[in-house]
């Protein structure tokens, strides 16, 4: 008895250590439920957890802020933060570059929010009641889509990183996880991404109304799912084409398909009010940061300028300040930027994000019926199927502006199907061009779609090289001051080395020996030159 007491005590103070410091281990809340094992199934409500996570996914205004705003925003070019460094000049600062990571992976000090964690603990609870006899495969199925979804933003976004031992310290004790290779990672999800299609089963139940996405609508899941694995099939154009078109036909040829309709985007809907629920996850991240953590981004002078130039009606509903849409210059500051020649005097004439876009009430979008529009346009273009590029583009357009209706009941952000119409005949498919051209007018179409998702515009930008953007701080000749990338856009976020590099050592040095140095410019594995 004493030494079963010892041993516990040793196991207690060694994961105290390990998850005080270790970003990608479990945290232990609740001392008094030490004996018990918080993975087994009669602990946990999987549908409770179900909505956790994916409200995790959703995020919260620490590291959607830091990831979302300051990094992948900046960097693609779509918002300009005019007094923070980051994304905008190519700065490192350590904390803003690891939040997603440490959140992701422990909930940096708040168990709701580590998605891996309580992804991985759902997965376990369901095979545990899976093998005592429960139908748990729609809830399996779908966790697995999630799943396959918090891991690729991930990787997308740092390279190389725990993925096959990761969130398993309150499993089996793993606290030093391994770095899979992100050629690994993708191969795995995309099994599990058409392993999980094909085992939703209309016989059994669903987590229902805890399923804050899709209701427990099996249908609107299996086009997720397949979705997604178009996404990520494309991400691997430059680096395993044929790879690319293999996935990609299975995930239009897949059971249920693909998105078909706004109706079947992937979201959350928050909730407008206190930061309340599960760690405060209930209302828009997004949102929070702008509104709460004080407002700092102006809408790109890229941007601006691509919307102005083609008499987008979507600007009106992405910036306000109007009169006339003024886009701050990426790479200056609320300082440096009166030396640019589009300074008016004052800074106030920068537009800023239309204010119905940052209510705290408004979803948060994973993955929209616009983007797999545009990606089958592509598919098209590149031969890879016989149907029409062009039907595909002007559905993606049509798509693109119609579903940022649902940011505002009152009807302040629709757009109407003449001006759809007029848009579509003033810009129309570049018919007559290069496949070249043709891919670039589709993914500049992308960034424009995605406005506000920063992980996903700066991801598809690294795949597809669309829109050609230019260094922050082009036009001045002159990298920006204090940058890290010498001038060169970001292409990845860094390793937390302060944790990783101690706790979880030789992992960290194998992967960095591996992958390349821990900086920005490392280029992730399909993130070919």
């Amino acid at each position: 008895m004493y030494s079963n007491y010892k041993t516990i005590i040793r196991r207690l103070v060694i994961t105290l250590l390990a998850c005080g410091l270790l970003t990608t281990c479990d945290s232990i809340s609740d001392f008094g439920n030490m004996n018990q094992d918080p993975t087994r199934a009669n602990t946990v409500k999987p549908g409770m957890l179900f909505s956790t996570v994916q409200l995790a996914a959703a995020g919260t205004r620490y590291e959607v802020w830091r990831t979302q705003l300051i990094y992948g925003e900046n960097i693609a070019q779509q918002l300009v933060d005019a007094f923070y460094s980051g994304g905008n000049n190519y700065t490192e600062n350590m904390d803003w570059l690891t939040a997603f990571w440490t959140t992701a992976y422990s909930g940096n000090g708040n168990p709701d929010r580590a998605q891996v964690k309580n992804i991985e603990s759902l997965i376990n609870i369901l095979k545990q009641k899976k093998d005592e006899g429960d139908q748990v495969a729609n809830k399996m199925a779908a966790a697995r889509i999630m799943r396959a979804f918090i891991y690729s933003r991930i990787t997308d976004l740092y390279g190389d990183a725990p993925y096959s031992e990761a969130g398993k310290g309150a499993i089996n004790q793993e606290f030093t996880p391994k770095y899979d290779r992100q050629k690994d990672i993708y191969n795995d999800m995309f099994n599990e991404l058409d392993a999980a299609v094909k085992q939703f089963d209309s016989s059994q139940p669903t987590y229902g109304s805890q399923d804050l996405m899709y209701g427990g609508e099996i249908t609107k899941w299996e086009k997720f799912g397949n979705s997604l694995r178009l996404r990520l099939a494309l991400r691997l154009v430059k680096v395993n084409p044929q790879k690319a078109k293999n996935e990609a036909l299975a995930a239009i040829n897949a059971p249920g398909g693909v998105m078909t309709s706004n109706e079947d985007i992937a979201m959350i809907k928050h909730q407008n009010g206190p930061s309340s629920g599960p760690a405060g996850l209930n209302t828009n991240a997004i949102s929070e940061a702008m509104l709460d953590g004080g407002d700092h981004e102006y809408v790109a002078q890229t941007l601006v300028d691509w919307m102005k130039n083609r008499n987008d009606p979507r600007l009106g509903i992405y910036a306000e300040n109007g009169k006339p849409f003024l886009g701050f210059p990426s790479g200056y500051t609320s300082t440096s930027v009166t030396n640019h020649s589009s300074y008016t005097g004052n800074l106030s004439d920068y537009s800023r994000v239309n204010p119905m876009l940052i209510n705290k009430d408004d979803p948060t979008f994973f993955q929209t019926y616009a983007e797999v529009e545009f990606m089958q346009a592509e598919l098209a273009v590149r031969g890879w199927t016989n149907e029409s590029a062009k039907n595909h583009y002007d559905a993606g357009v049509r798509a693109a502006m119609k579903y940022l209706s649902l940011y505002d009941a009152k009807g302040g952000a629709d757009i109407s199907d003449s001006e759809v119409n007029t848009y579509l005949s003033n810009n129309p498919y570049n018919a007559s061009g290069t496949d070249a051209e043709k891919i670039e007018q589709i993914n500049t179409q992308y960034w424009a779609a995605v406005f506000l998702n920063g992980i996903e515009a700066w991801s598809n930008w690294r795949r597809s090289g669309y829109p050609d953007l230019e260094p922050a701080l082009v036009d001045s000749n002159n990298p920006p001051p204090s940058n890290q990338t010498n001038g060169k856009i970001p292409r990845r976020l860094m390793y937390p080395q302060g944790t990783e590099g101690i706790l979880n050592a030789k992992n960290y040095q194998e992967v960095i020996d591996r992958q390349g140095e821990n900086n920005m410019v490392t280029r992730v594995w399909w993130d070919t030159k």
